[in-house]
């Protein structure tokens, strides 16, 4: 099977540069000797590359250095202040997490440990009606359910760890 060469601006300012290899630097001379058109362009990227070569190099003026490192502080200035703006999801997603999932926890926990007195009067109520109550034993059994649970918890979490990491790394770089 027969390889055919792709000719491209890119291998021609590599050609120009000097930075083909042997094999592939024959291919673009073969290339250019059968196209004029390739040709032609060699000849406007020789002609750009001298261009840039004929520029004069500037040194830096007074002060370069500190209006860098001014422009530098701006946009880290910048970057803290944005970041501090998005802090209000973290806060949100940390209240949703403590209402939905700690709450429920502690609320279990102070009605099992509450104790009645012995000495309780016994209160006559009125018959409520008989409301069906969910049987969670049996939807939480299922292992879909229960994986699926522990996998969205698990996320939540690293979730978490990775704002609280980012928001570490962002105080450290900025000296806080």
């Amino acid at each position: 099977m027969e390889h055919t060469f792709l000719m491209t601006d890119d291998m021609l300012w590599d050609y120009a540069d000097g930075l083909l290899s042997a094999a592939d630097k024959a291919r673009v001379e073969s290339e250019l000797l059968q196209n004029p058109e390739w040709q032609q362009r060699l000849r406007l990227i020789q002609a750009e590359k001298q261009e840039l070569f004929s520029l004069p190099l500037e040194t830096p003026g007074a002060g370069f250095a500190d209006r860098v490192m001014s422009a530098w502080a701006a946009e880290h200035m910048q970057a803290r202040a944005k970041a501090e703006g998005k802090d209000w999801i973290i806060r949100l997603i940390a209240l949703v997490f403590v209402w939905f999932v700690l709450l429920p926890v502690v609320v279990m926990l102070v009605t099992a440990l509450q104790v009645t007195p012995a000495a309780a009067p016994l209160v006559n109520l009125p018959e409520l009606p008989n409301i069906p109550a969910a049987e969670w034993s049996r939807r939480l059994s299922n292992p879909a359910v229960t994986y699926s649970l522990l996998l969205g918890l698990v996320f939540v979490g690293l979730r978490f760890l990775d704002k609280y990491l980012q928001h570490r790394r962002l105080a450290h770089e900025l000296g806080y």
